[in-house]
């Protein structure tokens, strides 16, 4: 299995990672797409990246620490890239929902990030939520003509063949699995099968109680928080959304996400 958007980084599973990582392969994930959000985990998503062949790095600068983010950030983010040929840009995007947002700041971060994607031709892991009419704005104001993935994508059913067209995946989060969250799944009827990966957002996005299957608390709240290895729970309902066997779902999921993150039509780079 492929957990297309994670943060293994985060201090809730980096510190319990000894234990964390024989639960992921013991549950049959092979590869973990874990992006960085600002240049203060980088190194850590860097040397995850290193040390365990199932992690694949992409590094960004999230919109929620544009505004706090210290200058030469974007000289790190090349040298990041450069270093690391196997690593995609991520996670960057734009977002109006949190509070005193700068969306004039984060356009000029995310249009930044945007161009490295497409000079170093990776893919790209995109961050969107209550901006949708500016994202499709960025877009097409970039030079960036590459793949880019819509994480638990949340935005409106009728702009899914817009995004399509310019290069977008859109990845189910177990969280679109609990029942107040069916019209979000809903949408993701319209979404073309080839298009479609799984993730967790471990340690955030926790699915409903039914597809927990390795528990892990927060220290600092004892609250529980997502377990990478609960992507097997995300892979089974999935199938029974998809009304295909999990074994399709499997094949399904390797085909998708080598195209997104390869751009080839194979299996080769899972």
């Amino acid at each position: 299995m492929i957990d297309s958007h994670l943060h293994l980084q985060d201090p809730v599973l980096l510190e319990k990672i000894d234990v964390i990582l024989p639960e992921i392969r013991s549950a049959g994930v092979a590869r973990l797409v874990v992006n960085g959000t600002r240049p203060d985990d980088w190194k850590a998503v860097g040397d995850l990246a290193s040390t365990n062949q199932e992690v694949i790095a992409f590094y960004g600068l999230h919109p929620w620490y544009v505004s706090g983010c210290r200058d030469g950030w974007e000289d790190l983010l090349r040298g990041r890239l450069e270093s690391d040929v196997t690593a995609g840009v991520g996670e960057i995007g734009l977002d109006k929902w949190i509070r005193d947002h700068d969306m004039a700041r984060q356009k000029v971060a995310f249009a930044s990030q945007l161009e490295m994607a497409q000079e170093f031709q990776r893919p790209a892991a995109i961050h969107c939520l209550k901006a949708w009419g500016a994202l499709i704005d960025c877009l097409d104001k970039s030079p960036f003509a590459g793949r880019f993935l819509l994480h638990s994508y949340s935005g409106p059913e009728e702009m899914i063949e817009d995004f399509v067209q310019r290069g977008a995946w859109f990845s189910i989060s177990g969280y679109f699995f609990r029942k107040d969250k069916a019209a979000k799944l809903a949408v993701f009827d319209s979404v073309p099968e080839d298009r479609i990966l799984l993730e967790t957002d471990a340690p955030d996005m926790l699915p409903p109680e039914r597809l927990i299957g390795t528990s892990l608390s927060r220290p600092d709240t004892g609250k529980t928080a997502n377990h990478p290895a609960n992507l097997l729970g995300v892979y089974k309902a999935y199938s029974e959304w998809a009304g295909i066997s999990p074994e399709e779902t499997r094949d399904r999921m390797k085909r998708n996400f080598a195209s997104w993150y390869s751009g080839r039509d194979n299996q080769e780079s899972t």
